[in-house]
This record gives C-alpha cells, structure tokens and sequence, in this order.
C-alpha cells in the first residue's frame, strides 16, 4: 500500500511540473517569419493581455479592426508591440460616411506597419475610395511607408488590383467546396496566380483548430514568409479561444519552422 501511495505521489508531482513547464512556456517567431495576429476584441479591454499575446505567445504582428483608433494603437505600443509591426483595417464604407472623420482617424494614428482591407473586391466596396484614400494617404507621407495588405476570397478578383496592393491574403477557412477541409489546396492556387504577392496566409482559432500542423506544414512547403492567427470570433464579450488552443498554434508553427520556444531567462 506504501509503496502504491508513492507511486501515485511521484505521479502527481510529475503532472504538476509538466503543467507548469506549458504556463512557463514563451514562443518567438524564427528570423525571417511573420507571425501576426487579429486578436479578439476582449484582448483590448486590459494591456497586460494585449501583451500577452506578444510577451507569452510570440505574436509581433498585430492588426487593429476599423472600429479603434488612435488610443488602441497606444494600448498597443504600451503593450510592446513595435509601430512598424502594427497594421490597421480600413473599412472604405466609412470614407462615405464620413471621409474627413475617416481620414484624421488614421492620421492621429501615426505611422505604422500597414493597412489592411478585408474583402473590398467581395463586398463590393468602392475602387474610386480606395484610389483617393492611397492618393491621400501618399501625399501625406503614410504610404508607401505603410504597406496596402488585401485579403479577399476569390483569387481572380484579387488579381484585378494586384498592382494597387502590396500582398493579398486569402481570407477563407476550409475548402473552396466546403467539406470541412482544409484550405492548403486554395493556398496552392492563389501562390500560382499572384505568386510573391500572395506570400503570407490566414489561419483561423476556430474553423482551423484541428489542422494546424496539416496548415503550418503546407504554409512551410509553400515558403510562405508569415501567417497571421485570426481570433477575432467569436464576438461575444469575454469569450475568445483559450490557452490550449494557443498553444496548439504555437507548437504546429515550432514543429515546422515559423517559430520557437524562447529560451529560458
């Protein structure tokens, strides 16, 4: 009975310190690769977990929705991530809306990383916007210090406006047929038709959970320079993916070749 009780004891000491060995654990993305994130909404209510995204789990690219402005950009500075790896979404409906309003948003933002447009082919949002938006942004000394990113769902599309942007990522999860899948085969195409343009991808916390190793491994094969992390969704208030999940990212991404563990300090 000893003897049982101390195999049990030796059991459970081990458990705990493999569970502390994953709190313990921080990644960083290898030389060379993007790593990026489109972090729920709930990650900008606090800065320590805003941080934690890049001080935990190695994320050096952020995007910031259309909704934030110039204070989540602070918050993000604060937070340590760098101004060049900060890109903000532009939602060219606003330029309607308000273009004056629109425009000294972003310019209060200051100079950053990059611009980011989600589906304006798709959604049929306005080219002549877009036009004057990148005239604008020029002549103030915003772009091309700012990259112009594109993501849409349909690669001829994007191929129209190739020539106006600086990459184009594919913005759907799954396959084109939408068997569950997995989207390696959609990466494929669209690397044929826009080639460097099309050389960072889009992986999803949630339709993507169960292929992130199928999803890193093909991203790796396709040389791809980044991939960017989408948990946005869902878009209840508190809820986003949890450790595990981040977890499982981060080790798909270490196994092949976009990140590593961090040394310990």
């Amino acid at each position: 009975m000893p003897k049982i009780k101390f195999i049990l004891l030796v059991l459970c000491l081990l458990l705990i310190s493999t569970h502390t060995e994953a709190q313990n654990k921080k990644y960083e993305p290898v030389e060379g690769k993007i790593i990026g994130i489109w972090p729920h909404n709930n990650r900008f209510t606090d800065t320590a977990k805003l941080a934690e995204l890049k001080n935990r789990w190695g994320f050096e690219n952020l995007l910031i929705a259309a909704i934030y402005g110039k204070q989540e950009v602070e918050m993000a500075k604060k937070a340590g991530f760098e101004s060049a790896n900060i890109s903000l979404q532009i939602y060219l409906p606003d330029l309607q809306t308000n273009r004056e309003k629109t425009v000294n948003n972003l310019k209060e933002c200051g100079k950053i990383g990059a611009y980011y447009f989600d589906e304006p082919i798709s959604r049929k949002q306005s080219l002549p916007d877009f036009l004057w938006l990148l005239k604008v942004l020029s002549e103030e000394g915003y772009y091309p210090h700012a990259q112009f990113v594109m993501s849409e769902i349909n690669e001829y599309r994007a191929k129209q406006v190739d020539f106006l942007v600086d990459e184009i990522m594919y913005s759907g999860y799954g396959s084109k047929e939408n068997l569950g899948l997995d989207q390696q085969k959609s990466w494929k195409e669209w690397q044929s038709l826009l080639g460097s343009k099309f050389s960072m991808v889009w992986i999803s916390s949630l339709e993507d959970a169960d292929h992130y190793r199928t999803l890193f491994k093909a991203a790796k094969e396709l040389c791809m320079r980044g991939a960017w992390f989408y948990q946005l969704e869902p878009l209840d208030a508190d809820k986003e993916c949890d450790d595990s999940n981040f977890e499982k990212f981060c080790e798909a991404a270490v196994e092949f070749g976009f990140m590593k563990v961090r040394p310990t300090e």
